[in-house]
Formats: structure tokens, C-alpha cells, sequence
């Protein structure tokens, strides 16, 4: 294997590069700990199945808001102090989370971490991607992906821990202590240079350069600077309806519907649910959750180790995720057709299933749509375009999350897994003739290439 070799960095860099994987991390934690803690939630808040899905549900709706509000400020005001304000909120939803007295103030601080999260989810990736040289940008932007997984492993590893003590309210509080040091960390570093450019603070995008990358700055930053001259201005909302920039929105919202519609986060929030109907009792689900988590870690790490990403280009990697994610879910729908039998070969079958998804996810659409994202959209809108889409990724998440114990009360957990694996069979086809392939290119260049017509969504390299 391939060892990881970034370019050079420095202390800028690496510090950068490092707040925006914490995002990640506070991403993946809030997002993935209400697993564990809403078995034992309630113990002292009792629920009703509604309100277990509001309590579970909430986050998705504030990512929603969250991402609307963050990607358009973010275009205004930079992305340094939108990620501090999200790093606040992040705070304030886990402390107001973990200290509610009711139901209805659980609920609601689960939506103000939900308004964090998808401040995160636009503006983790475009920081790392506004901060990294082209050549490696594939492996530093797929840094938010590899850090959530962290993030939600670390989640699967607290909530197995308390899941002895049933200690709920401190498994949501433990994400105070990340979120305040994001914010701390955030507070001597600096903006991207992309954004502070467009934003005309010349002098400062310069010294920012010079403190990442010195040996290249002076190119990079007259290459910034001469694509900035030839862009036009005004509303965001007459750049938003150039017809090359809803192509690149509509392909954008595509992916982001596609990452989410073959069941990731059905399978992540209900697998320790799904695992107890194959005869597993809630803590071995639990601990099945926490050793997958780590095997998620490990899976992105090589990829990230392997600079496949950078190597083989965007496209193959998607198209690949496609195949390993529809034959698990083949696996896994033909496991729970066999259900209730109680046979040791299903359950093998299931974990192996769940195992092959989670991970071959993991190494491909987890990182790779957060990469391409960042990559298509032009600049002076990049936060708003991201934002657009994001959006989508959360509605569909919040649909796909919420119809799935309905599907599976009506026809059972086999049928709905083999419709995830056809919504891949489907998708396939249209990545493969629709999707740009990107590695190697200067934001700027992909722009201008996108802008001329000849970097049209069409079949390429």
C-alpha cells in the first residue's frame, strides 16, 4: 500500500487542516450518539413512539436550517467565523441536550444541534478545500468524512461504556468539551485564502498562502487573482440562475440524494433495532456498533493512506461504492426475509452485511461526494450552492430515516433493504454518464472550464 505523502506543511496548515476535521468529529459524535442514549433515555423521560422519533429525528431538521443559513453567511462573512458560531451552537445544543428536563426541551436542543451540524456539513469540507494544494486536495477534503466516521466510532465507543450506567445525559454532554475547543482553536487561525480574496482582503489571502504553502504562493495566489478579475457580480441569485450553475446544482442535489437514498443512515440509526430482531441483546448491538465504527476508521484511513481518491479520480471510486453497497444490501435483505428463525447463518449473514455496507461506504460515497462538492461549485457562491444541496441531503436522510420502521412494520426489513440495493442499480448508469471527473485541478481551472461549456456534465475521462 501506498504510504500518505501530502505535500510539505507547516504548522498553518497542519492547524487547519486539523479545526476542520474537528468539525467533522463534533459531526459525527451528536449525530451518532442518540443511538446509544435513546435506549436509555427513557428510563427518566418516558416516550411515546412519536416522540422517540422527534428525539431521534430533531437533528435532521435543524442540519436542514442549519445549512441553509450557514453556506449563504458563510459567502458573506468567510468561513472561519461561520464555523466559530457553529462551534457555539454545537456547545449550547449538547449542554441544553444533556440537562433537559423534558421531552420537549430534549427535542428542541436536539434541534440546535442539528442547526450545528449542518453548519458543519457545508463548511468543513469547503474549508479543507479552499485550504489544500489541487494535487492533494481529494485526501485533505476527504479529512471531513474520515473525522466524522471518528467522530461516530467515538460515539459507538461512550455509548457501549455508560450503556452499563445507562448514563444518557453524559453521553451528550461529553460533546461540550470538542465544541468548546473548536472554538478556541478557531480564534488564532485564519480564513481561507479563496474567501478572503473574494471578500477583497488581498493582503490578507496572500499572507495566508505564504503561510501554507510558501514555495507556491506567489503562483497560486496570481492565479486567484486572475480568475477573480474576469468574475462578474451581483446577486447571488442571479448567479444561482446561470444555466451552467444549475447544472451544477442540479448534479450536485443529485448526488446528494443518491449518497442518502440506498439507506446509509436507516442502516447506522436502526442497525442495533435490526441486529436484537436476529437475536442479539441490546448491549452485544451496542458493542456490534462500536467494533463496526472502529473497522470504519481503519476502512477510510487506508483509503485516505492510498491516495485512491487522488489517483483514480472522483468517478471510479463512486461507481465502486455503488456495486459493494448493493450487494451488501442484497446480503442483508435476504438475512431478514429469513427472519424470525433465529438461525446463527442469518444472523452471520447480517453482520457481514452490515459490515460490507457500512464500510465500503465509508471508503467511497462518505468521502467522496463531500470532495466533489466542494470541487464543482463556483466561489463567489460555493457556500450558498452547498448549501442548496445539503439541504437535500438532509430531507432525504429525514425521509429515507423516517419511512423506514414504516416499510419495515408493513412488508418487513428484507423488501425495503433489496429497495435500497435497486436505487443503487439505478443510480449507477447516471453517475456514470453525468458525473465530471475532477482530481488534479485548481478550483479555479474547474471553473473556468465549467463556466466555458467544456467541462459540461456529460460522460468524460
Amino acid at each position: 500500500m501506498t504510504a500518505l505523502r501530502l505535500s510539505p506543511t507547516g504548522a498553518t496548515a497542519r492547524r487547519v487542516y486539523g479545526l476542520g476535521a474537528l468539525a467533522g468529529v463534533l459531526f459525527g459524535y451528536d449525530n451518532g450518539i442518540i443511538a446509544a442514549a435513546i435506549l436509555f433515555i427513557p428510563r427518566d423521560l418516558p416516550l411515546t413512539p412519536l416522540q422517540k422519533g422527534m428525539v431521534v429525528s430533531a437533528t435532521v431538521v435543524g442540519a436542514m436550517a442549519g445549512s441553509l443559513a450557514g453556506g449563504p453567511a458563510a459567502d458573506r462573512l468567510g468561513r472561519k467565523r461561520i464555523l466559530m458560531v457553529a462551534g457555539a451552537v454545537f456547545a449550547a445544543g449538547a449542554l441544553g441536550a444533556g440537562l433537559a428536563p423534558t421531552v420537549e426541551v430534549l427535542v428542541g436542543f436536539r434541534f440546535v444541534l442539528g442547526i450545528a451540524i449542518g453548519i458543519a456539513s457545508v463548511l468543513a469540507p469547503i474549508y479543507l478545500a479552499e485550504m489544500a494544494p489541487a494535487r492533494d486536495r481529494g485526501v485533505i477534503t476527504s479529512l471531513n468524512q474520515c473525522t466524522i466516521i471518528v467522530g461516530t466510532a467515538l460515539a459507538g465507543a461512550i455509548g457501549f461504556g455508560l450503556a452499563f450506567t445507562g448514563a444518557w445525559r453524559a453521553m451528550l454532554l461529553i460533546a461540550v468539551a470538542p465544541a468548546v475547543a473548536l472554538i478556541v482553536g478557531l480564534i488564532g487561525a485564519p480564513d481561507t485564502p479563496r474567501s478572503l480574496i473574494r471578500r477583497g482582503h488581498r493582503a490578507e489571502g496572500r499572507a495566508v498562502l505564504e503561510r501554507l504553502r510558501p514555495d507556491e504562493a506567489g503562483a497560486e495566489f496570481a492565479e486567484i487573482e486572475a480568475f477573480e478579475r474576469e468574475q462578474p457580480t451581483g446577486p447571488v441569485r442571479v448567479r444561482l440562475s446561470d444555466p451552467w450553475v444549475r447544472r451544477l446544482v442540479v448534479l450536485g442535489t443529485l448526488l446528494a440524494i443518491f449518497q442518502q437514498i440506498t439507506g446509509i443512515n436507516a442502516v447506522v440509526y436502526y442497525a442495533p433495532t435490526v441486529l436484537t430482531d436476529f437475536g442479539l441483546s441490546d448491549r452485544t448491538a451496542l458493542l456490534f456498533g462500536f467494533l463496526n465504527g472502529l473497522l470504519n476508521v481503519v476502512t477510510i484511513v487506508v483509503v485516505l493512506r492510498s491516495r485512491v481518491v487522488d489517483r483514480r479520480g472522483r468517478k471510479p471510486v463512486l461507481l465502486a461504492g455503488l456495486i459493494g453497497m448493493s450487494v451488501a444490501l442484497c446480503a442483508l435483505g435476504a438475512a431478514a426475509c429469513g427472519l424470525p428463525t433465529g438461525s446463527v447463518a442469518l444472523l452471520v449473514i447480517a453482520i457481514a452485511a452490515f459490515v460490507l455496507f457500512t464500510n465500503t461506504f465509508s471508503a467511497t460515497w462518505g468521502p467522496v461526494l463531500w470532495v466533489v462538492l466542494a470541487e464543482i461549485f463556483p466561489l463567489a457562491i460555493r457556500g450558498t450552492a452547498m448549501a442548496v444541496v445539503i439541504v437535500f441531503t438532509w430531507l432525504t436522510d429525514f425521509s429515507v430515516s423516517l419511512t423506514f420502521p414504516v416499510f419495515t412494520d408493513l412488508v418487513g426489513a428484507g423488501p425495503v433493504f433489496f429497495a435500497y440495493a435497486a436505487a443503487g442499480a439505478v443510480i449507477f448508469p447516471i453517475v456514470w454518464w453525468v458525473v465530471p471527473e475532477t482530481k488534479g485541478r485548481s478550483l479555479e481551472s474547474l471553473e473556468h472550464e465549467f463556466h466555458s461549456g467544456r467541462g459540461r456534465l456529460r460522460r468524460n475521462r
